[in-house]
C-alpha cells in the first residue's frame, strides 16, 4: 500500500512539472524574440521594436493574439472615424498577412534541433 501511494505521488508531482511548462523548449532569435516550440509562442524581448510596435515586452503570443493585436494596433487611428464596413475591411489586415509576418519571424527556428538564431 505504501509502494502505490509514493507510486501515485510521484506520478502527480510529475505530471505537475511538466504542466507548468518547465520542459519548454525556448528558442531565443537575434537576441530580440523568443519563439517556443512546444507552444507555439513568441514574444518579443525589446521595447522598442520598429517593425512590430503592437507587441507587448516579454508577452507570449499566439497565432491568433498576434492577429489580434495586429489589427488593433492598425485600426487604432481610425477609433473615432466613422467608417463603412466595406472600408474598414479593406484596411483591416488579413489573417494571412498576419500568420505570414509571424512565421517570418520564427522562419530559422528547427524545433527539432533547437538552438538560438544568431545574426
Amino acid at each position: 500500500m505504501l509502494k502505490i501511494k509514493k507510486l501515485s505521488l510521484f506520478f502527480l508531482i510529475t505530471g505537475f512539472i511538466n504542466s507548468c511548462g518547465m520542459f519548454d523548449t525556448t528558442v531565443t532569435i537575434y537576441g530580440a524574440y523568443e519563439y517556443n516550440c512546444t507552444t507555439d509562442e513568441l514574444r518579443i524581448l525589446n521595447s522598442d521594436d520598429p517593425i512590430y510596435p503592437f507587441l507587448k515586452k516579454k508577452s507570449w503570443y499566439t497565432q491568433d493574439e498576434f492577429y489580434e493585436a495586429y489589427v488593433g494596433h492598425v485600426l487604432q487611428p481610425y477609433e473615432d472615424v466613422p467608417l463603412s464596413e466595406s472600408t474598414l475591411q479593406e484596411i483591416t489586415p488579413t489573417l494571412e498577412e498576419s500568420n505570414s509576418m509571424f512565421n517570418e519571424i520564427k522562419n530559422y527556428v528547427d524545433c527539432e534541433n533547437p538552438k538560438d538564431v544568431l545574426l
